[in-house]
């Protein structure tokens, strides 16, 4: 499932764009796991464009490029230097702390050495102090803690629920099949042998 890119910064929007991340973060997770991490993010610049990056192996090194410097590596290759008035959507509130395995210094420092403050997450770390707007979509929260407890809690990637309505067996990956095959048939009902696909497609038929 891929939302369309959005072109303003309301919550609703920024919603959307919280899902395409979850999204994002499970592709990776199918084509590459060691590669690609369980955080994604995004960057909306004052004109609404929207650049989107998951958590990565660094270059020439064991580290990890966090999502946020990720979305921003992205934006500024795709658009040049990041220009003030910037917003991040990420699946998890920036880390803060200092992390052996971190390529460069913690998401918020970076945050902040950027200037951006308008700072949008779909699940904030319980271990860090409050301060950062989360969504109120509780599906959407509740799919983002989940995806980050896969490492907060060293749970495994088998115990997530798509879009937070319907408990996957492996990577959700026929719920995901199931959703996008509805959208291509006008939101129908699906009944095909897989139940994992028949529930992807009634959670698209429900308008979600």
């Amino acid at each position: 499932m891929r939302l369309k890119e959005v072109t303003d910064s309301s919550n609703t929007d920024r919603d959307a764009i919280l899902a395409d991340l979850c999204s994002m973060i499970l592709s990776g997770q199918r084509r590459d796991p060691d590669y690609y991490g369980m955080v994604a993010a995004a960057v909306i610049d004052p004109q609404g464009r929207v650049v989107k990056a998951v958590n990565h192996v660094a270059k020439d090194s064991d580290r990890r490029i966090h999502a946020e410097r990720a979305a921003i590596n992205a934006y500024e290759s795709r658009y040049g230097d990041l220009p003030q008035g910037c917003a991040v959507v990420t699946t998890l509130s920036p880390c803060s702390e200092h992390m052996d395995d971190r390529y460069g210094e913690s998401c918020q420092q970076l945050l902040d050495d950027a200037g951006i403050t308008d700072i949008y997450c779909g699940y904030q770390d319980p271990t860090q102090d409050s301060g950062y707007t989360v969504t109120k979509n509780k599906k959407l929260e509740e799919l983002c803690k989940r995806i980050a407890d896969t490492f907060l809690d060293d749970q495994q990637l088998n115990e997530l629920m798509f879009m937070g309505m319907s408990p996957c067996t492996k990577d959700c990956s026929g719920h995901r099949e199931g959703y996008e095959w509805s959208a291509r048939h006008n939101n129908a009902h699906a009944a095909s042998w897989s139940d994992s696909f028949n529930r992807g497609a009634a959670i698209k038929a429900a308008g979600y």
